[in-house]
């Protein structure tokens, strides 16, 4: 839990905390302008948050850049770090004086809170567990609408993603999502490379054309297979899987024999020597013509003739040099069919034939069997989407169950005429959070309080924030209500509230005891005072 925080800025030096209910307590004029939020904000900053230096810029305007020193105590071991505004990206390792010994980043505090906090979910941040339910005046969290928001631009897919994080529902959602990114990942790997010719790219109609094909082509071969030439039937007799691998190669060698060959032959039709232009003819048509300035340019392009017919040249010898090359290897793969042939003429004709239907046999059983894997993969993405939409569905009805009841229970605790519970709606892409009977700004409110106390009563996260903005128009029986609840909490509760002589005996006491520093207009937090008549509105 956060045990202190000290800063040259505080009025009083140090301000300490404690287990459960922790009151940043106000004056009964309810002055504003005092710093009440933005010690809530400091608390933010110290568990990692960024929103206390572009919201309270007016504090480094008036008093420079400061640290604080704070410290957390979890089993009896305290962790002391000092954090400050110029360099707010730093967080510094300390001893209990605060003075800085090295620096880590403020990512290193956040995992470090996270694993003191035992927060289990291995996908969730510790920042984005606290910050939606830190709702402090300047930060953007106070839409009781959208209780899951931690800013306004978030969108609601991301706000109940956090949510199943938070209560440790995820694993078995990512798990699957896993596997499924894995199956379209091949998918993918697959149609690109039929899309750049690597597989053969097939689709029904020919998969079913195939399909009666290779029928045709087996029934052939077998009836070839049954000739004088193999009178078992067996053809790999006299077809060789050697040979069929021969044929193969032989075939790719001549494509690519007259390939360049015809490379070749469009070089030799591109080496020109250059005709003379013939100039002279247009002073026939244009007496004016410069022909001294097109002989110049002639003569360029002359030049830059020759530079080209050396590369045609050379690019002429090499397309050779390949040809020869391939026409030898061509020659090679013939003297290795030959040694598989008997000399026998009838006999060779036979067996090309067998080759051919062999090599087309296997052509196409290859391209439906890409067909098929290619299906068996789609056929496995549209299952696995399948599981992941129940497995979620499952996950946020067992989540929004258990929060709805959670709600019932805690409105029903904070009134006595056990008025209508809120309830959420909550799908895995979207949530609604409806409030019955009253609508006003008070309810509203009430019903955001009620919200972060179910969340902190059935996860992990380590603590909420309430401003005193919230209480402002809550009816005085809910507040005290509400009060109660906060008090019977282990886990840090920080609020800041004002004007408590309108609360009952008990609630007075409660709040009294468990203050962590009182601000009135006399006393502010900070050891400069800079308000004017311009803040007197603003929380502070």
């Amino acid at each position: 839990m956060l045990e202190r925080i000290k800063s040259a800025i505080f009025t009083e030096g140090i301000i300490d905390f404690h287990e459960g209910l922790n009151v940043v307590l106000g004056d009964n004029k309810g002055s504003n302008s005092i710093g009440k939020s933005t010690l809530l904000m400091i608390v933010d900053f110290v568990f990692g948050g960024n929103t206390y230096i572009s919201h309270n810029n007016d504090v480094v305007a008036n008093l420079g850049h400061h640290d604080f020193g704070f410290t957390f105590k979890f089993n009896n071991t305290e962790y002391h770090y000092v954090r400050g505004t110029e360099n707010p990206d730093t967080v510094y390792k300390s001893n209990n004086k605060y003075e800085k010994l090295h620096e880590i980043k403020v990512n290193d505090l956040t995992k470090k809170l996270k694993s003191l906090y035992e927060l289990d979910s291995d996908q969730l941040t510790f920042r984005a567990a606290v910050n939606t339910y830190s709702r402090v005046w300047g930060k953007e969290n106070n839409n009781v609408k959208k209780p899951l928001h931690s800013f306004a631009q978030d969108n609601f897919s991301q706000t109940v993603t956090n949510l199943i994080k938070l209560f440790n529902k995820y694993g078995a959602i990512a798990t699957q999502d896993k596997e499924l990114k894995k199956l379209e990942d091949q998918r993918s790997v697959l149609n690109k490379a039929s899309l750049h010719k690597l597989i053969p790219k097939i689709t029904k109609t020919k998969f079913d054309k195939n399909t009666k094909e290779i029928d045709a082509l087996i029934k052939e071969i077998e009836r070839l297979g049954k000739s004088t030439y193999s009178p078992s039937g067996d053809i790999t007799e006299i077809v060789s899987e050697e040979m069929i691998s021969l044929r193969e190669i032989k075939k790719r060698l001549l494509d690519e024999k007259e390939y360049y060959i015809s490379r070749l032959n469009r070089t030799q039709r591109t080496i020109k020597k250059s005709a003379g232009a013939g100039f002279e003819n247009l002073l026939e048509f244009f007496p004016n013509v410069n022909i001294e300035k097109l002989q110049d340019i002639e003569s360029f392009h002359q030049g830059i003739s020759s530079i080209l017919s050396d590369e045609l040249e050379n690019a002429k010898k090499e397309l050779s040099r390949k040809i020869d090359k391939l026409g030898k290897e061509i020659n090679q793969v013939i003297k290795q069919q030959e040694q598989l042939l008997k000399p026998d003429e009838e006999l060779n004709v036979f067996i090309d034939s067998l080759i051919e239907l062999s090599s087309r046999l296997k052509s196409l059983q290859q391209e439906n069997e890409f067909y098929r894997k290619l299906s068996g993969i789609k056929g496995s993405i549209e299952t696995k989407k399948s599981e992941l939409e129940e497995l979620k569905e499952k996950i946020v009805e067992e989540i929004n169950k258990a929060i709805n009841t959670k709600l019932k229970e805690i409105n029903d605790l904070i009134h006595d005429d056990k008025r209508t519970a809120p309830e959420l709606n909550l799908t895995y892409s979207r949530y609604d959070y409806k409030f019955f009977d009253n609508t006003g700004t008070g309810k509203a409110y009430t019903n955001l309080i009620i919200f972060d106390l179910a969340i902190l009563t059935l996860t992990k996260i380590p603590f909420i924030m309430h401003d005193s903005f919230l209480f402002k128009n809550i009816e005085k029986e809910a507040v005290e209500q509400i009060i109660k609840f906060y008090n019977l909490m282990t886990k840090q509760v920080f609020i800041a509230i004002d004007i408590i002589n309108m609360y009952n005996k008990e609630t007075q006491k409660i709040l009294e005891d468990k203050k962590v520093i009182l601000l009135s207009n006399d006393k502010l937090l900070t050891i400069k005072d800079w308000r004017d008549s311009t803040k007197k509105d603003a929380e502070y």
